[in-house]
C-alpha cells in the first residue's frame, strides 16, 4: 500500500466510521518513513513514541475533546492490561497498517491465515514492482504454495507461473557467451536466495520431480538426474548400470521429467539452452561411449542427447552403404521420424543457417532414391531404340543425374562444416553413378549412335520421332505463338548449360506457386553442343552457317556474338535481347517500358557454365546450378508479376555431364595426332573440314545434320564420356553426344486465369483425428491420425505440434509430426502419437484439449476431451 492509499483509508475511517481517534502501530516500523509525507483531512499526526502516555491522554480528552487525531507507534499492540490509554482505545478505532495485510487486501486475497505467510516474504513485497507483477497472476482462491510459485516466477522473470517456465529461466541464467557454466553467477539465483525463496523453490522442485534437493546440491545436480532420467525413460532397453544411481525411477515423477525436457526442447525461446545444457551433461557422462552399446530400435524415439542422433545417423549410413535394400522402406520410415524431431527441426547454434542434421538425412534420402533407381535398372539399359532410350531418360532415368547432384550439394554442405559423416557414402554414391549407370547408359546410347555413314545410326539423320529439334526451336515454340495474336508477347530465357534434369526440378518449383503453369519436354540438342552454336540455334532464321575460313556463326549471314547483334536478328520478330541481371536490375515501371514496344524477348542467363567450365571453380558446379534454380524462379516471377508477362519459356544452349571423381588416363580418347583440317579442338569434340582420323575410339558427324547448318563442318567426338584433353577443367564437360549433353530443356511456363485460377491455388493437406478420443484413461495416449489429401506440387506437406492442453497450458510432451505422403492410399497416410501426461491431478468432470498447430504455431485444430485417470497408480 502506498501513502495515497493510506491516507484514504484514514479519511474515510474518520468520515465514514466517525471515528476521531485512530491508533496506529508498526511493530515492524514498515510504514515509518512516509510520516512526512502523509497529509490528513482535519486531522493531526501524532508519534505516541515522542509524548508521555498521561499528556497524551489529558490533550485527547481535556484539551481538544473534539479534535481527530491519527496516533502513531513504531511498536506492537500492548495488551489492554499495560495500556494507559486503554479507555481510548475501546472508543476510538485500531488501524491496521502492517504489509502483510495491506497486500492480502492489495492482491485480492480472501484468506486471512496467509497474512503470516506473506510476512515471511516481506523481503520481496519491498518492491512495488515485484508486486504488480505478481498481481497479474493473483486470484482469490490461491494458497501459500501457489503464492510462492508466482512468487518464484516473478523473481525468474517467467512467461508464466509453472514449475517449468520456471526452471528453463532459471537454467538459462547459468549459461554466459553460449556456454553453460554451473558455477556461474545467477542474477536469477541470487535475487531467490536474496528473497529468501530458496527453501520454497527446492519444495517446488521435489515436488514436482521427486529430487530431494539438500542445501548444498546445486542447479546442475537436478539437471543431471533430470537428463538420465529422461534418457532412461525414452530408451527401448535396459538402462546403462554406469546411468543407474542418477535415474528417478519413480513412473510419475520420471513422467513429469520426460514432459517437462520435451516442452523445453520444443521452446521457441529456450531451446538453445536446452541444446547448451544438454551437451555438457553429455560430454561429463560420456554419452558417446555409452550410446555405441544401442542400436536404432533402442534409441528410436530418444530426443535427450545430441550424440543419439550421430549414432542414429552413422548406423542408418552403413546400412545403406552395405546395400540393405530390403530396409530401405523402413530406413526411410525411421528419416522421416528423426526430421520431426528435435535435433532437425531446430538449430543446433545460433550462426547456423541450416540444420545440418535434417541436410544429413536429406542426403540419405536421396541416395536410398539412387540405390531405389539403380535396383530398377539392376539389369542395364535394355532398350531396343534410341527413341526408347531417350524417352526413357526425360521420363525417368534423368533422375540418376538429380539424385546424384541433390545428394553431392547437400554432401558439400555437410563437408564445409567439418562433418566427414558422408564421406563413405559419397564413395557408395559415387560408384554407383560414375562406376555403373554413366558406363552402362554411354554403353547403350553409344550403340545407337553410330556414325555418319550408318544409315541406322543416329548421328546420320539426327531425328527422333515426336521430338522437336533444338534448331527448330523458334520455328516450333516461339513463332506459333506470336503469329497467333498481335497482343502476344513472349519471354525467352536462354540459360547456358541448363539440362533436363534441372528444368524438371525448376518445373515442380514453379508449379508450386499460386497463378503459375510450368510443362516441360525435351528437345534434341544440336551437336557438337557448345555455346555460340547452341545459342544461335535458338534464335529465329533462315539459314544458319559458319563464316567463310572461320568458326563465327552466323544467323542469316549475320553475326549473333554480342547482344546487340542477336537484337539485330530478333528485331524481324519485333524482339529484343538482354542479360538477366541487366533485366532484374530494373524497376518494375523500368522494365515494363523496357519490354513495352517487343513481342519477343529474349533473356541470357549464365552462371552454370561460367561457374563450371573453368578449372578454379567446376567444383562449385552444383551450387552454381542451385543458384540458377533460384534465379530463374526469381526471374520468371518478376516476368509475370511486375512486367505484365503471361507466357515464358526456359531453354538452354546445350546441356553437360559432371562427376566428382578425378578423371584418369582412361577417360581421355588419345588420337596419335592431330587430324588434319581441324579448326577448333574442344575437350569433347574436334570440329573441322576434311577431317582425317581412322582412330576408333570416337564418332564422326556434320553440322548439316545434328545442327542444320548450311555450309557443314566435320567433327569426332569421343565415345562415352572420354575427353580429347583436361584443359578448362576435367570434371565438367559438355560438346558430346551423350544424353545428358542432348537432351536440351524446354519449360513453358503461363500464367493461369479465369476458370483455371482456382486450380492453381497453393494448400496444405488436410489432417484429421481418426476414431473417437472423448475419454483419455491412460498416462501415455495414442493418437491416429489420417492425412486427407496426398502430397503434390500444390498441395504442400503440413508440419503440426500436437498437444494436450489445459485452456492453452501444456500438461503433455508436444510432439511436432510431418504429414507428406504423396501415396494414393489413405492408409499410407496415416500416422500416430503417444503424448505423456505430466503426473498431476485431473478434473474428470472438465474439459481439456488436443490441440494441433501449425509450425508458425497458429492453431489447426483443437478437440475436446476428458481425462480420468488414477494417475499415481497407472503405471
Amino acid at each position: 500500500m502506498n501513502i495515497t492509499q493510506i491516507r484514504d483509508t484514514l479519511n474515510s475511517i474518520f468520515n465514514e466510521k466517525k471515528k476521531r481517534i485512530i491508533f496506529w502501530y508498526d511493530g515492524e516500523k514498515e510504514f515509518e518513513e512516509v510520516l512526512p509525507g502523509l497529509l490528513l483531512d482535519n486531522a493531526k499526526l501524532i508519534r505516541m513514541d515522542e509524548i508521555p502516555a498521561l499528556e497524551l491522554k489529558i490533550k485527547l480528552e481535556l484539551d481538544d475533546p473534539q479534535g481527530r487525531y491519527v496516533l502513531y507507534a513504531p511498536c506492537h499492540e500492548p495488551s489492554l492490561q499495560e495500556d494507559w490509554l486503554a479507555d481510548i482505545r475501546l472508543y476510538g478505532y485500531t488501524f491496521r497498517a502492517d504489509k502483510a495485510s495491506i497486500i492480502l487486501s492489495e492482491l485480492g486475497l480472501k484468506n486471512p491465515v496467509l497474512r503470516s505467510h506473506l510476512k515471511k516474504r516481506k523481503a520481496f513485497f519491498r518492491s512495488q514492482e515485484r508486486l504488480n507483477r505478481l498481481k497479474k497472476w493473483v486470484i482469490a482462491s490461491d494458497n501459500e504454495d501457489t503464492i510462492d510459485l508466482k512468487i518464484l516466477a516473478v523473481l525468474t522473470k517467467a512467461d508464466s507461473p509453472e514449475p517449468f517456465t520456471i526452471l528453463m529461466r532459471l537454467c538459462e541464467s547459468f549459461c554466459v557467451k553460449g556456454e553453460y557454466n554451473p558455477s556461474a553467477e545467477s542474477g536469477l539465483w541470487a535475487d531467490i536466495e536474496k528473497m529468501e525463496m530458496a527453501v520454497p523453490f527446492r519444495q517446488l522442485i521435489s515436488k514436482t520431480f521427486g529430487y530431494l534437493e539438500q542445501e548444498s546440491s546445486s542447479l546442475y545436480d537436478l539437471l543431471l538426474r533430470l537428463f538420465v532420467t529422461d534418457f532412461c525413460t525414452r530408451l527401448r532397453s535396459k538402462s546403462p548400470t554406469a546411468l543407474t544411481h542418477f535415474n528417478i525411477d519413480n513412473p510419475a515423477y520420471a513422467a513429469n521429467i520426460s514432459v517437462f525436457l520435451s516442452q523445453w526442447r520444443n521452446h521457441v525461446v529456450h531451446y538453445r539452452t536446452y541444446n547448451l545444457i544438454s551437451g555438457f551433461i553429455s560430454k561429463k557422462l560420456n554419452m558417446d561411449d555409452i550410446v555405441l552399446a544401442f542400436d536404432i530400435p533402442a534409441l528410436l524415439e530418444m530426443m535427450t542427447f545430441e550424440v543419439c542422433e550421430r549414432r542414429i545417423i552413422r548406423i542408418l549410413r552403413d546400412q545403406i552403404i552395405q546395400d540393405h535394400e530390403q530396409r530401405f522402406d523402413e530406413i526411410r520410415e525411421i528419416i522421416k521420424k528423426r526430421l520431426d524431431g528435435h535435433w532437425c527441426i531446430f538449430q543446433t547454434t545460433a550462426d547456423h543457417k541450416q540444420n545440418h542434421y535434417k541436410t544429413v538425412y536429406n542426403a540419405l534420402e536421396l541416395s536410398i532414391d539412387l540405390f531405389d533407381l539403380r535396383k530398377k535398372y539392376n539389369d542395364g539399359f535394355n532398350f531396343s531404340s534410341a527413341e526408347k532410350l531417350f524417352t526413357a531418360y526425360f521420363n525417368e532415368i534423368h533422375g540418376f543425374d538429380r539424385y546424384y547432384r541433390n545428394f553431392n550439394e547437400l554432401a558439400d554442405q555437410i563437408e564445409l562444416e567439418g562433418w566427414d559423416i558422408l564421406k563413405s557414402l559419397r564413395n557408395a554414391v559415387e560408384n554407383i553413378y560414375s562406376g555403373w549407370f554413366m558406363d552402362q547408359i554411354c554403353l547403350k546410347w553409344g550403340d545407337f549412335l553410330g556414325s555418319e555413314s550408318s544409315k541406322d545410326g543416329l548421328l546420320s539423320k539426327w531425328q527422333i520421332p515426336g521430338i522437336c529439334n533444338q534448331f527448330n526451336f523458334f520455328k516450333h515454340h516461339v513463332g506459333p505463338i506470336v503469329q497467333k495474336s498481335l497482343r502476344n508477347r513472349i519471354f525467352v530465357i536462354v540459360s547456358d548449360a541448363f539440362r533436363y534434369e534441372i528444368a524438371v526440378e525448376l518445373a515442380q518449383e514453379i508449379n508450386g506457386k499460386y497463378r503459375f503453369r510450368a510443362e516441360t519436354e525435351p528437345m534434341l540438342g544440336i551437336l557438337p553442343g557448345y555455346t555460340s552454336l547452341g545459342m544461335a540455334s535458338l534464335l529465329p532464321y533462315q539459314t544458319l552457317s559458319y563464316k567463310d575460313d572461320s568458326l563465327d556463326i552466323l544467323v542469316d549471314n549475320k553475326s549473333v556474338a554480342s547482344m546487340e547483334q542477336r537484337s539485330a536478328v530478333l528485331k524481324n520478330q519485333n524482339g529484343i535481347a538482354v542479360k538477366a541481371d541487366d533485366l532484374l536490375a530494373m524497376s518494375k515501371e523500368k522494365g515494363r517500358e523496357f519490354v513495352k514496344e517487343f513481342r519477343v524477348i529474349y533473356i541470357y542467363h549464365d552462371q552454370i557454365d561460367a561457374v563450371g567450365d573453368k578449372a578454379v571453380s567446376e567444383h562449385k558446379t552444383f551450387e552454381a546450378v542451385r543458384r540458377t534454380i533460384n534465379e530463374l524462379s526469381s526471374l520468371t516471377s518478376f516476368i509475370i508479376n511486375s512486367l505484365n508477362g503471361t507466357r515464358v519459356i526456359i531453354t538452354a544452349d546445350h546441356g553437360f555431364i559432371y562427376q566428382e571423381k578425378a578423371p584418369d588416363t582412361a577417360d581421355k580418347s588419345v588420337l596419335e595426332l592431330k587430324p588434319e583440317g581441324a579448326l577448333k579442338s574442344h575437350k569433347r569434340f574436334i570440329l573441322g573440314r576434311n577431317l582425317k582420323c581412322s582412330a576408333e575410339n570416337v564418332f564422326r558427324g556434320n553440322t548439316k545434320t545434328t545442327s542444320n547448318t548450311q555450309n557443314p563442318l566435320e567433327f569426332l567426338i569421343p565415345k562415352s564420356t572420354t575427353r580429347f584433353h583436361f584443359v578448362g577443367g576435367a570434371k565438367f564437360f559438355h560438346g558430346g553426344a551423350m544424353l545428358q549433353e542432348i537432351v536440351v530443356p524446354v519449360v513453358m511456363i503461363s500464367e493461369m486465369k479465369g476458370k483455371h485460377l482456382e486450380a492453381s491455388e497453393v494448400h496444405q493437406v488436410g489432417v484429421s483425428l481418426l476414431g473417437s478420443h472423448k475419454k483419455i484413461v491412460t498416462n501415455s495416449p495414442r493418437f491416429d491420425f489420417i492425412q486427407t489429401d496426398a502430397v503434390s506440387e500444390r498441395m504442400k506437406p503440413r508440419t503440426l505440434k500436437i498437444s494436450l492442453r489445459d485452456g492453452n497450458e501444456l500438461i503433455s510432451a508436444e510432439e511436432i509430426i510431418t504429414f507428406d505422403s504423396d501415396s494414393s492410399s489413405m492408409d499410407e497416410r496415416k500416422k500416430s502419437v503417444k503424448l505423456r501426461l505430466q503426473a498431476r491431478e485431473y478434473d474428470n468432470k472438465k474439459e481439456y484439449y488436443l490441440i494441433l498447430r501449425n509450425s508458425d504455431d497458429t492453431e489447426y485444430d483443437r478437440i475436446p476431451l476428458i481425462i480420468n485417470i488414477a494417475f499415481i497408480n497407472d503405471f
